[in-house]
């Protein structure tokens, strides 16, 4: 596994663990999505920043099972 499958898989274990003490899932979300962007924001000059925003809301994100959700 390199570094950023490992980080990965360190936040998604933090945010299935928050769901499980109640937090509701879009909370999490946007949480983890407020923090992306703003990492994004403060490392990127304008036109990566706005590159990478299109990329994020063009992709084609399967869904987790809703079972691991509740």
């Amino acid at each position: 596994m390199d570094k950023v499958e490992i980080f990965y898989e360190h936040a998604l274990h933090e945010a299935m663990e928050a769901l499980e003490r109640g937090w509701d899932p879009h909370e999490v979300a946007g949480a983890y999505m407020a923090i992306a962007m703003r990492l994004y924001k403060s490392t990127m000059n304008e036109e990566d920043f706005k590159r990478m925003r299109d990329i994020i809301q063009d992709s084609d994100i399967p869904p987790y099972e809703k079972k691991k959700l509740h």
